[in-house]
């Protein structure tokens, strides 16, 4: 268990949704 790298992927499936829904070209 590596909370480090469960934090790293939350943030980065959150950053993927942000990007997604900030694309105004989507």
């Amino acid at each position: 268990y590596d909370a480090f790298m469960e934090a790293l992927t939350i943030y980065g499936l959150v950053v993927a949704l942000a990007l997604l829904f900030a694309n105004p070209f989507v």
